[in-house]
């Protein structure tokens, strides 16, 4: 079956790597599991082979058909695009955390990761096969060129670490882009942001323009003799530029602000 480019398919081939992938979400029997883009099953087929219990979401209606005649009852398949999903109705139907495994299509990655962004508090592990540049600036630190509003945001829910790469040949059609593993687990010691809403469009705002500095990227947001005031307090510099702070010292304006 020839993989579609409009769906982003890029089938993985390599049952070694379904199998670390597997080992690394941890799965145990009886485990509520999500997966999303099936494709052929090689995924599916070591999930399976773990004991849980596997809800899949496959778009593409071709694979339909092979993967219910393979897995049987085995499998609760979903044939549909998991973004334009209920999410609160699907969730409200465990009684325990999800974890979700899965090789995603790179396409929906941002819209994916705003969804689980919003319903994180269902999810008790995230394993993910990624593009490369996409896992490095999930789990970048400041400083460092990937680092991001998205590294803020996710790391604010959870614990982020890359797994380990995958090369291209692993893929069929071989992809463009270098692919890596990731995980995200519900953090351990949750920050405490005195307003979260303030503190996400400080972020945002922080990496508008990555070239600018703090006081030029916050002027809409406070005018000058405020953010002089916001400086004396925090002892933040605010002709750094927001890539080199820290998620401590972007807590410290927000609760400050």
């Amino acid at each position: 079956m020839q993989a579609l480019k409009s769906l982003g398919q890029n089938f993985l081939t390599d049952r070694a790597i379904a199998a670390r992938i597997v080992s690394s979400a941890g799965i145990n029997p009886g485990d509520q599991v999500w997966e999303i883009g099936p494709g052929k099953g090689i995924l599916t087929r070591e999930l399976l082979a773990a004991d849980c219990s596997l809800t899949a979401f496959e778009l593409d209606r071709r694979l339909e058909e092979p993967l219910r005649k393979e897995f049987g009852s085995a499998l609760e398949l979903i044939r549909g695009d998991i973004l334009k999903q209920n999410w609160p109705q699907l969730l409200a139907q465990y009684n325990t955390p999800i974890k979700l495994v899965a090789n995603i299509p790179y396409q929906i990655t941002s819209p994916l990761l705003g969804l689980l962004e919003l319903h994180h508090q269902y999810f008790s592990r995230i394993v993910l096969m990624v593009q490369k540049e996409v896992a490095e600036r999930i789990c970048a630190s400041p400083g460092n060129k990937q680092y991001s509003a998205m590294t803020l945001r996710l790391k604010r829910l959870f614990d982020t670490q890359i797994l380990f790469e995958v090369g291209r040949s692993c893929f069929t059609p071989v992809p463009k882009v270098d692919s890596a593993v990731i995980s995200l687990s519900p953090r351990a010691v949750p920050p405490i942001i005195k307003d979260t809403n303030k503190y996400l469009l400080l972020v945002k705002l922080g990496f508008s323009h990555r070239r600018k500095t703090l006081r030029n990227n916050l002027s809409s947001l406070a005018d000058r003799d405020s953010l002089e005031a916001l400086q004396l307090k925090t002892g933040i510099d605010l002709n750094r530029r927001g890539e080199t702070l820290s998620e401590e010292e972007f807590i410290i304006l927000s609760d400050n602000l």
